[in-house]
């Protein structure tokens, strides 16, 4: 008298790999739209070096203005003329209370042209307004 067990058949499941390769193309496309997306936003400008430059603590609630080294102003990455400057940022400091005003000036800009762009803002009601630079080693 022997009891055996017996086992059940092994039986082969199949891995569906499907919904991972849609996973992994889709997470593919994710990156390279969001990629794209973040170097939309950059208009290139040669900022100036400064020895007590320093990273702004939050990035939120900020407006990004720049002036390309011929004078060109660029509201995030919408070129304006000066007399643009004012009404858009009154908009906006209306819209978003505590509104900073980021400034990247390339380092060829007369001071002049800066100093424009910086009373636009305040006269629009911009009180508080930060300056782009490289940390200098």
């Amino acid at each position: 008298m022997h009891n055996q067990i017996q086992l059940p058949e092994e039986e082969h499941e199949d891995v569906d790999m499907a919904p991972m390769v849609d996973m992994v193309f889709l997470l593919l496309i994710f990156f390279m739209v969001a990629s794209h997306l973040n170097q939309m936003d950059k208009v290139e400008v040669d900022l100036p070096v400064e020895s007590h430059a320093a990273v702004p603590d939050e990035p939120r609630d900020r407006r990004t203005i720049t002036i390309q080294k011929d004078g060109t102003i660029f509201l995030g990455s919408v070129p304006r003329t000066l007399d643009d400057v004012g009404p858009v940022v009154a908009k906006e400091v209306e819209q978003i209370k505590g509104l900073k005003i980021y400034i990247r000036a390339d380092r060829g800009v007369r001071y002049e042209q800066v100093e424009d762009v910086m009373k636009a803002c305040s006269q629009a009601g911009a009180s508080e307004i930060l300056f782009a630079a490289y940390e200098s080693p």
